[in-house]
């Protein structure tokens, strides 16, 4: 029997849930970088959130002191000349944690308060939002300073916020930004106080878990899958994912709660 999301014990990870609300904990000292067996515990633990009823919503956040994630294990860049290990960690980073959340039909939402760097950034860009807080910290994708590149999705991702010259300019010269400049260019959703950081994303959290699971799942495929598709393929999509909520229990609570004026109790059924 698979373990639900808050009973996972993983290498590097705390996970719980609250509310409908899964805190997914980033905790590898110092830095949060990752190597393979991080890799192979996030791709857990976003697999296990997309099955998990009980959860609704998932919010990544660090407990590592300044930083969201550095990125990749500089000493997994040496163990990369074997190719089957590149191929390997390709394969769990790109599919099993940037798709898997992509794809899920629940939202991800990134806390970010410290250094967001290469894969870091990655990660977050995967997210389907993601909340700041200010400080004195940097995001980036600079692996063109170690003569490398982004590979797990970040330059596309990149792109579909910020537009091509910004992404271009940012991958290309490895330039970072303060969360400040982040936030004005969307990389960054929302920014708030350190301090009020936490209360906020919470906060934001609940309005989706508290939201009909099912709707707000086959919002974000429609609009995902939309993004590339043509818009005759994408109306089709459309069409047929309003035409599956119609025939959904949460859609006759919704309606029954807006008649006798109470709030809703969606079940995801």
């Amino acid at each position: 029997m698979t373990a639900s999301f808050k009973e996972l014990q993983l290498p590097g990870l705390e996970c719980s849930t609250e509310d409908g609300i899964g805190w997914l904990y980033m905790n590898r000292a110092p830095v949060n970088a990752m190597d393979m067996d991080f890799l192979h515990a996030f791709a857990k633990a976003v697999q296990v959130a997309r099955n998990d009823a009980e959860v609704r919503v998932v919010v990544i956040a660090s407990k590592a002191k300044n930083f969201f994630s550095a990125g990749l294990d500089l000493k997994e860049l040496d163990l990369m000349v074997d190719e089957g290990r590149a191929d390997l960690l390709d394969q769990v980073f790109k599919d099993g944690i940037i798709r898997g959340m992509r794809t899920a039909r629940k939202i991800f939402i990134a806390l970010v308060g410290g250094h967001c760097l290469g894969g870091g950034l990655e990660l977050a860009l995967a997210a389907d939002f993601r909340v700041g807080a200010q400080g004195k910290w940097q995001l980036g994708l600079p692996e063109v300073k170690l003569g490398g590149m982004p590979g797990g999705g970040g330059i596309q991702t990149l792109r579909r916020l910020i537009g091509q010259s910004r992404a271009l300019r940012m991958a290309a010269l490895g330039e970072t930004m303060d969360p400040t400049r982040a936030h004005e260019y969307g990389i960054l959703d929302a920014l708030h106080p350190e301090e009020e950081a936490m209360r906020e994303v919470t906060a934001f959290a609940a309005k989706f878990a508290q939201g009909a699971p099912q709707s707000i799942g086959a919002v974000k495929l429609a609009l995902y899958e939309g993004m590339e598709s043509t818009i005759s393929e994408a109306m089709v999509l459309e069409r047929q994912l309003y035409r599956a909520i119609m025939k959904s229990e949460d859609i006759k609570e919704g309606v029954a709660a807006f008649r006798e004026k109470r709030v809703p109790k969606f079940t995801g059924r």
